[in-house]
């Protein structure tokens, strides 16, 4: 299945905020929270917004069926209990659950969201993601209380890409145009007032009685009222910090040491990872396996990575994000190539590529020059890290171009000229990298590093067949083939760094948890 790369490249994420009329105030005994956001979320729609900071607002006021905490295994939201298998789910709902504007929540209106986010001129990012473009039948059952969702093809993750899409009440779907200024949810907390670009405020549900782990509007601690602020800046989120004016914000890079010595309560939260991918096509350089062997084996990735990630990385074995909730353990370090510029030498000898007068190394007439595209937007620590590239691939005489490109996600899809390209790309599943690296070339389809891994697309396909846990050894095997036959080489992942004052809090994936938010003070 095709993927959207929307929702795949680190930085871009899921849900959206907004609000209808509230509830009245919470009885938990905290107060107010303000916290900060990078960026103003723009249209709230939960369906079609994609951005980071719209996926962090958006949970206050929206609900899916499922919660992932990191580390732990799912959680019911709005369902209380699933039946899973590779090709059909059952979700049973929990009762009593009502939404924002005190109408009654039913089974109808998870079937209904579906419907709206499946229709193509709706431009749900979601779609081929969290479920199948196509052959997905969802049937409510109101009597029993269910949602059944049955996929054409096996897929080993239903529950959690299903039960990961916000859901929407009937009041919001009745004119979906309100959607992008309005909430309809069922969340916790109803948006009270805001200003685009500036602000949103929430208030605590009095009525909210179904949270994750008995949480409601009665829990100690519990903000009664929320206030996110578009903070653009890294350095003025962090004097916010220090004189109390917020009490959480993520902050990325060296304004992190101003925070050391503070009592914060802290998490790292992984991005943009540093992925090496090759442009496989028939005619490139990389298409022969030699070539990016040798590649791999001259490539000190802890070296490039501790610069790309200025120091404050984590090396990566696996392609699905450490924040995730499945497969936890495994990984596919065995499979890395070991860093050996003589082996990187030795296999372009034997592949009959020859060092010039100045060099590099050509063959049959072709010069072994490689274009290495990379995002122009990206951190001067990722920047350092290409011209590092760079300098190592001209020791075994590959002459490797630095490219940068504004748009280099039309590049790689649309079939443009490239050769490697550092793509900071993340995954929740290991399913998804089936659709990101396999199917028809562009601009046919979205294999577009020209992949034909046939032992990969087996162990995959395998792999769908295994619902859950069960998938994750065959998943491993089939990332384990993507290793060895070099269709992607990890450096490290960068980091930022969630901080909470005088809060403790979780999360949900990479998203904000407003239900385990606790004011200590």
């Amino acid at each position: 299945m095709k993927r959207s790369i929307v929702a795949l490249v680190a930085g871009t994420a899921l849900i959206a905020l907004s609000g209808c009329a509230g509830s009245g105030a919470g009885t938990g005994d905290g107060s107010t929270l303000n916290f900060a956001l990078s960026t103003d979320p723009g249209k709230i729609n939960p369906i079609t917004n994609a951005t980071q900071a719209g996926q962090d607002v958006a949970a206050f006021t929206y609900e899916s069926l499922v919660s992932f905490p990191v580390g732990t295994d799912p959680v019911g939201l709005l369902a209380d209990s699933w039946v899973e298998s590779p090709t059909e789910v059952t979700f049973t709902l929990k009762d009593g659950i009502t939404c924002g504007d005190g109408s009654a929540f039913s089974a109808t209106d998870v079937a209904a969201t579906f419907e709206y986010a499946e229709k193509e001129e709706t431009g749900s990012p979601y779609r081929g993601v969290y479920f199948p473009a196509q052959g997905l039948t969802v049937t409510p059952d109101e009597a029993a209380n269910t949602v059944t969702f049955t996929s054409e093809q096996p897929q080993s993750f239903l529950v959690r890409t299903i039960g990961a899409l916000p859901i929407v009440c009937a009041s919001g779907l009745a004119d979906p145009s309100k959607l992008d200024t309005e909430a309809f949810g069922t969340g916790p907390y109803t948006l009270t007032d805001s200003s685009a670009g500036q602000d949103y405020s929430f208030t605590l549900r009095d009525d909210y009685t179904w949270g994750p782990n008995a949480v409601t509007s009665k829990t100690a601690g519990l903000p009664k009222t929320v206030k996110a602020q578009v903070v653009a800046s890294a350095s003025t989120q962090v004097n916010l910090l220090q004189s109390g004016e917020i009490q959480l914000a993520t902050v990325g890079g060296a304004d992190r040491d101003r925070l050391k010595n503070d009592d914060y309560t802290t998490l790292d939260v992984p991005l943009r990872p540093g992925l090496i991918f090759f442009n496989q096509a028939e005619g490139r350089p990389a298409h022969d396996l030699e070539v990016r062997q040798a590649i791999g084996a001259a490539i000190d990735r802890d070296e490039v990575g501790t610069v790309a990630s200025s120091g404050r990385g984590e090396p990566i074995t696996n392609l699905v994000s450490p924040m995730a909730s499945v497969c936890l353990g495994y990984d596919s370090a065995d499979a890395l190539p070991e860093f050996d510029v003589d082996k990187a030498n030795s296999i372009l000898d034997a592949a009959g590529w020859v060092a010039g007068t100045d060099g590099i190394r050509s063959k049959n007439g072709q010069t072994l020059t490689v274009k290495m595209l990379f995002p122009a937007e990206e951190s001067a620590g990722v920047t350092a890290a290409i011209e590092l590239l760079q300098q190592k691939l001209a020791v075994i005489g590959v002459d490797a171009v630095p490219t940068p490109s504004s748009s280099y996600t039309d590049v790689i899809f649309q079939g443009g000229d490239w050769d490697l390209v550092w793509a900071p790309i993340y995954t929740s599943l290991p399913s998804d990298w089936q659709g990101i690296l396999s199917g028809d070339f562009p601009p046919n389809g979205g294999n577009w590093t020209y992949n034909t891994n046939q032992e990969y697309f087996d162990l995959a396909a395998q792999a769908q067949t295994l619902a859950g846990e069960e998938s994750c050894e065959t998943w491993t095997a089939a990332q384990d083939s993507l290793f060895t036959n070099l269709e992607v080489l990890p450096t490290y992942s960068s980091t930022s760094t969630m901080y909470g004052k005088d809060l403790t809090f979780g999360l949900s994936k990479t998203v904000i948890d407003p239900t385990s938010l606790r004011l200590t003070k």
